[in-house]
Order: C-alpha cells, then structure tokens, then sequence
C-alpha cells in the first residue's frame, strides 16, 4: 500500500478527511482574515493549504503505520487493512480529528 491508497481507504472508510478538512478550513479563514486585505488568500487557495495540511497527516499516518505493520509500499493492501482494522486505527483517528484544535 502506498500513501495514495492510503488515503482512499481512509476517505472510503472514515469521516477523518472530512473532520479534518471542515477545521482546517476554518482555521485557515479565520487566520485569512487577519492578513492585510492585499494579501488575504482567495477561497482556491485556502483549499489548497487545507489539502497540503490533509496530505502531512495521512503522510505522517503511512509512516507511523509502514513501521509498526512491518511493511513498505509493495506490501500487499490486505496486510495493512487487517492491521489497521484489528488495532481500530481509524477509530483513534476519528476521535483525534475530533478533539484537533488548530492554534
């Protein structure tokens, strides 16, 4: 399993990108409107850092998860789906979106 169907299987099987694109939004606006209005971001961009800030976590997913599964990209997806269902995964990572607040 590489990054990229990591992040399908977690968009398929979850809430967490929605949670965390939702806050992440929502801090990116609030801060956008503290910028000088010359230099506030239009809506296209502020998505596209909320995207960037979604990328970093499921990054940083794959590779917590790559070190305790034993397992690199070439392992088979099955490998990674039972480990991630046997130690419910996506349900701590759910209530951590949840609990996230952004400074």
């Amino acid at each position: 399993m590489n990054e990229e169907q990591l992040q399908q299987y977690v968009a398929n099987n979850s809430q967490v990108e929605t949670i965390f694109m939702g806050k992440s939004t929502d801090y990116l606006n609030g801060k956008n409107k503290k910028r000088q209005p010359a230099k506030r971001w239009n809506e296209a961009m502020i998505q596209r850092q909320a995207e960037k800030m979604y990328a970093q976590v499921v990054e940083d997913l794959y590779n917590k998860l790559h070190t305790q599964v034993k397992a690199n990209r070439f392992t088979p997806a099955e490998k990674w789906i039972k480990f991630i269902n046997e130690n419910e995964v996506l349900d701590g990572l759910e209530e951590s979106m949840i609990e996230l607040e952004f400074e």
